[in-house]
């Protein structure tokens, strides 16, 4: 967020609460955690992955009374790969590889866990051989895991 923003919000929260300068750090922390829950709230009510970028943005009323252009901002936003990356819930597959590491051994595979991604990740590219051109890799891990 802008410098300016916070800024902003501090001088009206202490306009509004005695607080000394002291806890500023602290004000400004619990600010942020509402800001996530309540911008996680209208996702989770409003938006809709599925629905078609144009439907959504074209919502009226704007949901929580938001400004049409922060609504617009949040759905483009939502709508990136970046954000669909980084939102979605990790494969069991990927959850192996990851937990299976040595963090003294610069994330080497500890054991024989080598072998075991290898398997897992041959389980996955024959999967993939039976699904449409494009289909991702990911989409793919849940049947190969149950192989």
């Amino acid at each position: 967020m802008p410098k300016k923003h916070l800024n902003d919000a501090w001088r009206k929260v202490t306009a509004r609460f005695d607080i000394l300068d002291r806890h500023r750090d602290v004000i400004m922390q619990m600010m942020g955690a509402a800001w996530r829950r309540w911008r996680a709230e209208i996702k989770a009510k409003s938006y809709d992955p599925n629905t078609p970028l144009d439907e959504l943005v074209s919502i009226r009323p704007v949901p929580q009374k938001l400004a049409l252009e922060v609504w617009e901002a949040l759905c483009h936003y939502w709508n990136t790969n970046e954000f669909q990356e980084k939102g979605r819930k990790p494969t069991r597959i990927e959850i192996i590889k990851i937990s299976r590491r040595s963090k003294k051994r610069g994330d080497a595979p500890v054991d024989d866990e080598v072998r075991v991604e290898a398997l897992l990740d041959e389980a996955a590219r024959l999967q993939l051989q039976d699904k449409p051109e494009g289909t991702q890799p990911t989409e793919v891990h849940e049947d190969a895991f149950r192989l």
